[in-house]
């Protein structure tokens, strides 16, 4: 799936020259947490509710200790101009409408941000934000397998040796009725609860028995 499948294309944007007083009301009035500041048909900055909160908080004085250092100015002009232009992030993080969610998952990890605008040849066209993505895990359904207890016992050996590295000298499977018991030896709590998590994320299954123990 890509940006383009989920993203929001009705998107709210302000120019730089807008005060920060009707950019708020435009995101309370629109329930929205962050608006993208366009000039000349590009997107410049963005505008968050954090950068509004630390006005409130006037942050920059953690810097007045030197008023002419670059930070210390920066931050005074950031929580107290009244443009957007001030008040926004001027290096805004984009991605393309055919990128991977993974991918766009990862960026707001690593940046630690909330949402990412969408440009298409640098035109904006979207924006996808953290809902978008709790939507998917929400929407996602669990993985399907053949049905009967020969072919879950199957999958779940292939997905215990692919994905967490148990082989069968390691772990053995058994499935009743769809009931799946796992038995033998683990290094760690983790390593068990991951086990559970992959067995209930398999449809069809219906109960676990955890056999394993906790290697000495």
């Amino acid at each position: 799936m890509q940006a383009k499948d989920i993203m929001t294309k009705d998107v709210i944007s302000v120019a730089p020259t807008t005060s920060v007083r009707n950019a708020a009301l435009l995101m309370l009035a629109n329930g929205v947490s962050g608006l993208p500041v366009i000039q000349d048909n590009r997107v410049c900055g963005i505008l968050t509710e954090g950068d509004l909160i630390r006005r409130v908080g006037k942050n920059w004085a953690a810097n007045a200790d030197d008023p002419n250092s670059r930070m210390g100015l920066d931050s005074y002009i950031q929580t107290h101009g009244w443009s957007v232009g001030e008040a926004m992030v001027p290096d805004v993080v984009t991605v393309a409408p055919t990128t991977d969610v993974g991918q766009i998952g990862a960026l707001m990890v690593s940046h630690r941000i909330k949402r990412l605008p969408v440009l298409d040849a640098g035109r904006l066209v979207g924006i996808i934000s953290r809902c978008d993505l709790l939507g998917l895990i929400i929407d996602a359904p669990a993985e399907i397998v053949a049905a009967g207890d020969d072919a879950i016992r199957l999958a779940i050996s292939t997905r215990l040796k692919t994905d967490l590295g148990l082989g069968s000298e390691k772990v053995g499977v058994s499935v009743n009725n769809a009931k799946v018991s796992v038995v033998g030896t683990v290094d760690t709590e983790l390593e068990r609860r991951a086990i559970r998590t992959l067995v209930e994320n398999i449809r069809g299954v219906n109960g676990y028995v955890d056999g394993t123990s906790l290697a000495d």
